[in-house]
């Protein structure tokens, strides 16, 4: 398990729920912030190349995040992430701006390709997800913010730039004066989008009076399985984990339908649709070895070929059923990926603020999945702190073993939600 004590400390992920319907108190819409921001229109163009970025910056994270001491189950939602680290590098220069489109594999031009990538590829999503009802179709929303202190100066480019392309509009609030009102304000707005399985991002400690901004994303899915598993037909089975100890675990059973199948170098993996087939779980297995040695293959290339190469076969699945939120502090594992000018006295902020001397405090991310026989909930929430210093003829896919799994967009190859079970009766860090 991940432990809270680690660089990486543990706190539950982000929380799967049931966000706002359309016309209802707080609905405010898939990444928007309030009615004063206009989204600048989609450039097909651009989203290919933002989408390999995303694919780029999952790989690289998950090896961190994977490599903590004593392993254990892992998840995280790239998107989100990508979205909050996004909206802070409009407002980087210099060396930290060079960093940080880096760590993100921002395409060129930079920054602007990928601003508009990540526009273009958010309403893609949100055209085609945000009014699903969570059964016949998947219900995916993301919604973006901005918070900042009530009498912060923002610069108008920056300004500008989270409006148009993240749909976030400034969202002043009383860091200086009331701080812990401030953050109760954002984890309600979090909790909210996320149907209170995430109601506090934000822990105590986490904003203070020398806060001058923060930025959210909270991302949120309810899809049911194209083909949903019988819940009478679910029984305890055997699940051997790496060590070689086995524990008994509720198996889902079924179906015996087409899906996505591809064998690798050590590996196979089945992609299992949600309905109306946009949106998938790729599920991952070793075949020989333990899941290290596919861990050890996962780069953006290999994401790519995976998400992109599945044929159309019968395929007799079992998979397990399982519950797991993990809360994780991003600080130590962005700064080894490649920025870590960002989080010291020597970052530059100037294109975000007239205030002098930013630097981010700290990134904080909470991830919440549920897979059962339905189908699958998840949720999650990403918040940069800145601040100044201080079937029998188809194969059999039983996944039996520790697996790796990626939710993903079809259409444009974006990884939403990514993780491993070692063990599906874990829920949580211990």
């Amino acid at each position: 398990m991940v432990s809270r004590r680690s660089i990486l400390r543990a706190v539950p992920l982000a929380a799967a729920a049931v966000a706002a319907a359309p016309g209802s108190p707080g609905w405010l819409g898939p990444s928007s912030t309030s009615t004063d921001t206009v989204r600048l229109p989609p450039d097909p163009a651009t989203m290919q190349a933002a989408a390999a970025a995303v694919r780029g910056f999952t790989a690289d994270l998950y090896r961190t995040l994977a490599s903590t001491p004593a392993g254990g189950n892992v998840a995280f939602a790239p998107y989100s992430i990508g979205l909050a680290l996004a909206m802070t590098r409009a407002g980087a220069g210099s060396t930290t701006a060079d960093e940080m489109d880096a760590v993100l594999h921002a395409p060129y031009p930079r920054p602007t390709a990928l601003d508009s990538g990540l526009n273009t590829v958010d309403q893609s999503l949100a055209g085609r997800y945000q009014d699903g009802d969570g059964t016949k179709k998947p219900r995916l929303t993301t919604a973006n913010a901005l918070w900042t202190r009530l009498d912060l100066g923002l610069r108008p480019g920056f300004r500008d730039t989270l409006a148009g392309h993240y749909g976030a509009a400034p969202r002043p609030v009383d860091f200086g004066g009331a701080p812990q009102v401030a953050r109760q304000e954002i984890n309600t707005w979090v909790s909210e989008r996320t149907n209170a399985k995430i109601p506090e991002l934000l822990r105590s400690d986490a904003v203070s009076p020398s806060t001058r901004l923060i930025l959210t994303n909270a991302t949120y899915l309810r899809a049911a399985w194209k083909y949903q598993f019988t819940l009478a037909a679910t029984a305890l089975g055997p699940f051997t984990r790496d060590d070689g100890t086995v524990v008994d675990v509720p198996i889902m059973r079924g179906p015996f339908d087409r899906m996505g199948y591809l064998e690798g170098d050590g590996w196979r993996a089945v992609d299992v649709p949600y309905a109306g087939d946009g949106l998938a779980m790729a599920i991952v297995m070793p075949t020989r070895g333990n899941l290290a040695a596919v861990e050890a293959k996962l780069d953006a290339t290999w994401l790519g070929a995976l998400l992109t190469g599945f044929r159309s076969v019968d395929v007799q699945l079992r998979l397990p059923r399982w519950t797991f939120r993990l809360p994780v502090e991003l600080g130590a594992a962005l700064s080894g990926l490649g920025m870590p000018t960002a989080f010291t006295s020597q970052a530059d902020f100037t294109a975000m603020s007239t205030e002098p001397a930013l630097r981010i405090d700290n990134v904080v991310h909470e991830t919440f999945i549920a897979v059962d026989e339905k189908g699958t909930e998840a949720a999650a929430a990403s918040a940069v702190i800145v601040r100044p210093p201080s079937i029998p003829q188809g194969p059999q896919f039983f996944v039996n073993r520790p697996f790796l799994y990626v939710i993903h967009d079809r259409l444009t190859g974006v990884p939403l939600f990514l993780g491993r079970v070692h063990n599906p009766l874990v829920t949580g860090p211990a």
